[in-house]
This record gives structure tokens, sequence and C-alpha cells, in this order.
């Protein structure tokens, strides 16, 4: 009887070295891993110089990111890296160019069509501070639609300085996508917790990720007065991003829903946000209680454990700002999910710059502020 690896095998290492991430890559590939997912965090200053050459001789398929921070056995991490040996050899597609406006991803999607199986989970992962991301999923599910279910996020650093942030077999990769199928079943959970607070506005002008004029007014204008107004501060004295994590925007959906959008920074009165803001889209300040981002966070992981028996892996795709929020309390937040898990489940992820899920059955989305849960189940024991 031959038995297969059927379990992830994951290494975790706290110094943030690419010796230790290298040791642990090559224990994964000696334990029969047929495919490896890295998340690494920004801190360790990772380079294509230091990590190019040794991806490239890598004998298995290998993908994941560099975030702001990770989520390693349901503990959080700010320097450091994970290995996941994974008992399924992933097929990886490569999508670049992702803020080059001229650029038309569809005939690379629809290429996607006749290599993928049907029925397989695609871990979308993505240049989080690339500027047209919406673009990109809305050709993948323009091609393959309900084919696929779909989880994944934004790599790359808090700085908001684009660099190098996603693993792959050609070594460091900048501005591009990652489409991995892995043929395994997938349950996924996507939740909030935000709420409308200002609004409507119209959006009056906006190019890629930047909102230019909200009802005919400079962005920043708008957006100053009402956050100013309520929160007590001033934008004068106070870093952008310590206000704005409180209030980010909300593109208005049809079933009445918000998809978030965080603003980054001001440049010259318009609004810089991580992902794409349709001009000519009905668009809220929203403002959130840290209760109700916790509750969120209960909701999304039973959402994605009903019906997922037996679960292999949870992947956790979480924003960076979240934990900005909610500070000290986000620990509650991994607690919460991590209580709702089997006890023999790794807790694996990513607090990102934007996630990524199909919305229902819908389209995909790039959320940001949200939290994005699949549960990964297991495979067949096969036996010769």
């Amino acid at each position: 009887m031959n038995r297969e690896q059927t379990q992830p095998a994951i290494f975790v290492d706290t110094v943030g070295t690419d010796h230790e991430l290298f040791q642990h890559i090559h224990a994964a590939v000696a334990l029969g891993a047929k495919s490896l997912l890295v998340l690494a965090c920004d801190a360790n200053g990772f380079i294509p110089a230091q990590l190019d050459a040794r991806l490239q001789a890598l004998p298995i398929p290998i993908f994941g990111g560099i975030f702001p921070e990770i989520i390693a056995n349901g503990r959080k991490l700010t320097c450091g890296s994970v290995v996941c040996g994974l008992p399924v050899t992933a097929q990886i597609h490569l999508i670049g160019e992702l803020s080059n406006p001229e650029a038309d991803y569809f005939p690379q999607t629809e290429q996607l069509v006749a290599t993928l199986t049907p029925g397989t989970t695609l871990v979308t992962l993505v240049d989080g501070l690339s500027k047209r991301i919406s673009a990109l999923l809305e050709c993948l599910y323009e091609a393959l639609g309900t084919r696929h279910q779909y989880v994944g996020g934004g790599a790359g650093s808090l700085s908001f300085v684009q660099k190098p942030c996603l693993f792959s077999n050609q070594g460091l990769l900048e501005d591009y996508a990652q489409i991995v199928s892995l043929d395994l079943p997938i349950s996924i959970g996507i939740e909030h917790g935000w709420h409308k607070f200002a609004g409507p506005f119209f959006v009056t002008g906006a190019y890629d990720n930047t909102i230019t004029t909200l009802d005919y007014r400079p962005a920043f204008e708008v957006y100053k007065e009402v956050e100013e107004a309520d929160s007590g501060k001033r934008f004068s004295d106070t870093e952008f991003f310590d206000l704005a994590k409180a209030y980010p925007f909300g593109l208005d959906r049809l079933k009445g829903d918000v998809v978030v959008r965080d603003p980054l920074f001001p440049k010259d009165n318009a609004l810089v946000c991580v992902g794409e803001v349709p001009a000519n889209h009905i668009i809220y300040i929203l403002k959130g209680e840290a209760e109700n981002l916790l509750e969120a966070s209960r909701q999304c992981a039973d959402t994605a454990m009903w019906g997922q028996t037996p679960a292999m892996l949870a992947l956790l795709f979480d924003c960076i700002s979240r934990t900005l929020f909610l500070q000290d309390r986000f620990a509650e937040e991994i607690g919460n999910i991590r209580s709702r898990l089997p006890d023999n489940v790794p807790l694996l992820g990513a607090l990102s710059l934007g996630e990524i899920a199909d919305a229902g059955n819908t389209c995909l989305e790039f959320f940001n502020k949200t939290i994005v849960l699949g549960v990964l189940g297991g495979q067949q024991e096969q036996c010769a």
C-alpha cells in the first residue's frame, strides 16, 4: 500500500532571513510536497538578488507573496515567513503589467478556459499596489465565471512603495497577478462589519485607483470635511492613514451591500485608494466600531466552515488596515476565527493590501478592510 502525503507540511520562521526560508522550503520538498505556498513579512526585506536564483532552481511549483504581516498557525507575525508544502500540484499562471493603462487582460484570461479543470480552487494573488487589479479580475471572471471558486489577496508593503512581492519559479515579481489552480474543494466566508456613515456621493471624476472629484468637488476636500467634523481631529497635524483607517469608502452594489475601498493618501486634492474606483458610481464614507468588526470575524468563520468536512487548511486574507484599526483587539479577531476551526486544521494567512473572492456568484471583487477566509477540504487518500 502506497500512501501519498494528504496533509500540508507547515514550517514557520520568526527570524526573517533568506537562509531560514530556504531551509524550510527544502525541508518541505524533502517531505514530498508537490507545490509550495510561501507567505513572508515585508520586514524581512527580501529582494530579488537574494532569492531569484534559488527560486528558479526549485523542482516544484511555488507561489505566494510578501505582505505587511502574516498569520502562521493562528499567530500574527510582523517578521518571518511560513512555508506550506501542499499535497497537490499547483497549476500557476502569471499575468503581468497590472498597472499598464493600455493592457487588455481578456485574451490571457480566456486562454485559461482550456487549461484549467472546472471545479478547482483558484488562489488569486496580486501586487496590491498595482493600479488595474479590478480590471484584471473582471476579465478573469468574464472568462471563467462560476466554473471555479476564488480566494486571494494583495501583496505589498505598508510603505506604499511598489516593489517585487510575489514568489514564483521565475523569482520575485512586481506588478503581476498569480492565478493558482488547486485541485481541492473550498468553502469561503466574506465579511467586513463597516456601515454607511456619510453620503451618498457621486464619483464625478476618477481614473484607475484615484478619485479626483466627488459631487464635482475635489475628493480630498469632501472627505476631509466629513472626517474632521466627526473625529474632532485634523489632517494638518495627524498622519493621513492614522485618521483614514477609521473612515473607508464603500462602493454601492445592487444588493445594498458595499465593497470597501481604503484611501491611501491624498495627491493634489485627489485620493489614491487600494484598488480601482469607477467614475459615475455611487460611493459612501463608512465608519465602524470594534464590536461590529469582531462580530464580522465570527460570521465569516461560521460561513466558511459550513458544510466543509473534512477540512485540511484554513487560508485567511485579512486586511492590514483592520489590524491598524483594531490594534490590541485584533488578537480577538484571529481568536474568533481560530475557535471556529477544528483543532487539527492549521490557520495560515496574510494581512493583505486588498482581498479577493467571488461575492455570491455575481462577480469577482477586490475588497479592502474585509475578511476573506477559505477553508480547503482534504483529498481522498489513494491506495494502490
